[in-house]
């Protein structure tokens, strides 16, 4: 332990939520407790839209980028951050680099894949908290101008919101 940093003393936490022994933490604050209905809530938590995106990323991670995955990326990426609002340098915009690349690109083996620019990217560059819904699936499989795919990004978040759907109360 470095010092001059305090030490988290979790005892209560210990005591009311486990039966172990009082547990200490280096780190710079103390931890509260959390309560019944936190940790419940934590427990039923809903698909978030980047992490819908990084199952693309793992269910079809091999597939290049297209134009078509890059205006999914970019209608989930704006429904993740809000009306107008834009991520520079954000998944989108590396979705949309990639597919602009991989238009020129001869050989499926250098082309830019899904799974380079979502898997790990989107959980670090989009907002963690917007639960995928019906209507942003939506606007990710309904991307203007382009025929979207039956699997991929939109499938990926048709599937989250299905799921948000069924665990809701």
């Amino acid at each position: 332990m470095e010092q001059g940093q305090p030490r988290v003393d979790c005892q209560a936490y210990a005591q009311t939520m486990t039966s172990n022994q009082a547990r200490v933490f280096e780190g710079p604050e103390k931890v509260t407790p959390r309560d019944a209905d936190e940790l419940n809530v934590e427990r039923l938590a809903h698909v978030k839209i980047a992490e819908a995106l990084e199952a693309a990323a793992l269910a079809v991670g091999d597939h290049p980028v297209e134009r078509s995955d890059a205006a999914a990326i970019r209608a989930a990426e704006a429904r993740a951050v809000g009306p107008g609002a834009t991520i520079p340098g954000g998944v989108a915009e590396q979705a949309e680099q990639a597919a602009e690349s991989n238009a020129t690109v001869e050989d499926d083996e250098d082309k830019v894949t899904i799974a380079d620019v979502l898997k790990w990217n989107a959980t670090a560059k989009l907002p963690t908290d917007k639960a995928v819904t019906r209507e942003d699936a939506a606007a990710a499989v309904e991307s203007p101008g382009e025929a979207t795919k039956p699997y991929g990004v939109g499938a990926a978040l048709t599937e989250a919101a299905r799921h948000n759907q069924d665990e809701s109360w």
